[in-house]
């Protein structure tokens, strides 16, 4: 230890300075009790981040956190004084009432504007809002006009933070944009796909009173798409994307129509958590959006595509073969999703990881099987619809995860077919659920459950079991 420090203290303060910048700010800050030498260089820092929740504590009464808050306030206002450095890298902001601190929130934007920062992130949200309630949270705080003045912006986050439309087309340079919590018209992303021709990255979270989607603009560089839980007034969602690689859409179920290269899509991850209804006609609809989205190699879906999917017209399997080497299916390793599995097991020979986040998911009262269910002896039986059983893609699945196990009804008949039917199976990790007694969880238990399945028969000789 005396040694490294021997060498850290060989170092010129600008290379100190490198380092910290590297770290987030949280972590750079506590270098400052390393050695007298540390203590003030992670002042020196470009990488910024000053967030609330560091100080204020949800769920502590009105006035204890409006002590904490003006601490933080009194913290921040204190920093920026006595920061020296002429340039900002990145700038993060996160505050619950800035229309209460209106002058500092503005003094805080305009510190990072005044030194060129290249990464902006402002978030207003309220951490108490929920991520699956229905409400509409009006923006907290507006844009300052010194923003639009920064041309080297190449990154944009705006939670909570409304923005001039008309603005944006001071904004050649942005790479990535993230707009959230927020009223957002259609107009406004085509403003933004129109004038920032340099975009690579769009994410839009919790946004409402959107027309519908339709992106596309000349020559458009989007990589990065993400649509999570926004409120659109049509469910149509329209994609000309010819350079998207990632695609992740949470939300309610609508058409799409999506336009792809082939050459460089890459992975998608499909969440329905806002359908409340089971619908069987989705299932042609999910079917379809998966043949736009083909050949991506990864694939991420929830329990409602697996217990729609089946529904459709090609309840087996796709027509031709999906190209996926990783399938992360969202479920609860209910009986209704046992034929959606199937649906994805099947149609993926080329599959190589596949990893299950077990968690409650939305199982529907009026589910209908495409076919009768013998859910107790589902993974033994050799039935018709399912004759190819063992899959093609035990042939070349090597690697099983499976996450927030607790050994529950299924869990386990399901988990020992793969075992007897993975030839090349190397790798099961399973990683037990970490719900405690106080929420009616027994640990030690899910930990004994996990246990068995190292007694049960390996059908690959290299296959090792890893319990976390």
């Amino acid at each position: 230890m005396a040694r490294n420090s021997d060498m850290f203290n060989k170092l010129t303060d600008y290379l100190l300075f490198l380092i910290v910048s590297l770290l987030p700010f949280k972590e750079a800050a506590r270098t400052s009790v390393l050695s007298k030498r540390w203590r003030h260089v992670w002042r020196a820092t470009k990488n910024i981040d000053f967030n609330e929740r560091f100080f204020v504590r949800v769920g502590e009464p009105n006035e204890i956190q409006e002590t904490q808050r003006l601490f933080f306030i009194h913290f921040v206002l204190q920093w920026m004084e006595n920061y020296q450095e002429p340039l900002v890298e990145n700038f993060q902001l996160t505050f619950t009432k800035p229309g209460l601190f209106r002058v500092d929130m503005d003094r805080c934007i305009a510190f990072a504007i005044t030194r060129n920062v290249k990464f902006l992130a402002i978030d207003f949200s309220d951490p108490t809002w929920g991520e699956d309630d229905l409400d509409d949270h009006v923006a907290l705080f507006d844009l300052p006009l010194i923003v639009y003045g920064n041309a080297a912006l190449e990154s944009l986050k705006l939670f909570s933070c409304s923005f001039r439309m008309s603005e944006f087309v001071n904004f050649g340079a942005l790479k990535d944009v993230s707009l959230g919590w927020l009223e957002l018209r259609m107009s406004a992303i085509e403003a933004i796909l129109l004038n920032c021709p340099l975009l690579e990255s769009l994410s839009l979270k919790k946004c409402w009173n959107i027309e519908h989607l339709d992106i596309k603009a000349p020559n458009l560089q989007l990589r990065n798409l993400v649509i999570d839980k926004c409120k659109f007034a049509q469910d149509w969602y329209g994609i000309e994307a010819p350079n998207l690689r990632f695609f992740k859409y949470s939300g309610a179920l609508g058409f799409f129509a999506v336009e792809i290269s082939r050459e460089f899509m890459e992975e998608a991850d499909l969440g329905f958590g806002l359908e409340f209804e089971f619908d069987e006609s989705a299932g042609d609809i999910l079917y379809q959006l998966l043949e736009n989205l083909y050949p991506i190699r990864i694939l991420t879906v929830c329990s409602y595509v697996l217990q729609v999917i089946p529904c459709g017209e090609e309840p087996f399997k796709m027509d031709f073969p999906l190209n996926l080497t990783h399938l992360t299916l969202k479920a609860a390793l209910h009986e209704h999703e046992f034929f959606g599995i199937c649906f994805f097991l099947r149609s993926s020979p080329c599959l190589e990881t596949l990893t299950i986040q077990i968690g409650p998911g939305r199982v529907f009262a009026d589910y209908a099987p495409p076919f009768p269910l013998m859910p107790d002896n589902f993974w033994e039986q050799q039935f018709p619809p399912f004759n190819s059983f063992p899959f093609e893609c035990f042939n070349t699945l090597t690697v099983v995860e499976v996450k927030g196990f607790r050994g529950t009804r299924y869990e386990l008949p399901f988990l020992r077919y793969l075992i007897r039917s993975g030839h090349v199976l190397e790798h099961l990790h399973i990683t037990v659920s970490k719900e405690g007694e106080e929420n009616g969880g027994n640990v030690e238990a899910y930990h004994e459950r996990a246990q068995v399945l190292q007694t049960f028969q390996k059908a690959s000789p290299n296959l090792q079991i890893s319990i976390y």
